[in-house]
């Protein structure tokens, strides 16, 4: 079947995800269908998984989600997205997450990717149960930063960090305005620029994404341009 084609796929391109012990079960029946709140709010987004080739599968007695697609260079590319319970998230992410995770999850790994993307080179974007609240271990770094360059810290204190990159960047939202940012002490991203008023190498603004939701949407444009 092509669907287990897709993951197959998966399976060679994130070599380490997989395990011998690791357990795998196909959910052949189970349904799937977007929301109309879904809809509405990611319209990029909805014309990318509507495209989609979808496989429902337990692992390690989690749910996950395979959305797959063939890319311009006939590669079959996709998203590994897990599936958690969102109540206990509800009183901690903004309403665009929630939707979010309750109609496609988060992506846990993604491969074949376009060259430049958002899911480049993440450990895990949306997934509820990994996000963590502030910048982590760079408190120190951020504090020092401020001091070098006589510049006052911002409240970070309250904002949701919902990706996480293999170097060490988090994208985090404030939960008051949904505004998106980078906290990142080195990076190779051309879509970022220095946030105004802060240190370099510390917060920065993303070029075509202001709020979460565009972050969602650029995300999604940046896949359609590469599916074929």
């Amino acid at each position: 079947m092509i669907k287990h084609q897709d993951f197959e796929t998966f399976k060679t391109e994130i070599s380490w995800f997989v395990k011998a012990n690791t357990e795998i079960s196909f959910l052949e029946n189970k349904e799937f269908e977007l929301s109309k709140e879904f809809e509405i709010t990611f319209p990029k987004l909805t014309s990318l998984i509507e495209k989609a080739r979808i496989t429902h599968l337990e692992i390690n007695k989690e749910l996950y989600i395979l959305f797959a697609w063939n890319n311009k260079e006939e590669q079959i590319c996709g998203w590994l997205n897990k599936i958690e319970n969102t109540e206990k998230y509800e009183n901690i992410f903004i309403d665009e997450h929630i939707l979010l995770l309750k109609n496609i999850g988060g992506i846990k790994e993604s491969f074949n990717q376009p060259k430049y993307s958002f899911s480049n080179n993440q450990n895990f974007m949306f997934i509820g149960s990994e996000c963590k609240i502030g910048i982590g271990d760079y408190d120190d770094y951020y504090l020092m930063r401020c001091k070098e360059e006589g510049m006052t810290q911002m409240n970070y204190s309250h904002l949701v960090a919902f990706v996480y990159e293999a170097n060490g960047s988090l994208t985090l939202y404030d939960p008051k305005t949904k505004n998106v940012l980078l906290f990142s002490h080195d990076h190779s991203f051309d879509y970022v620029e220095f946030l105004e008023n802060q240190p370099q190498y510390t917060f920065h603004s993303f070029k075509k994404a202001k709020t979460f939701k565009e972050y969602i949407e650029e995300l999604a444009t940046q896949w359609n341009e590469q599916i074929k």
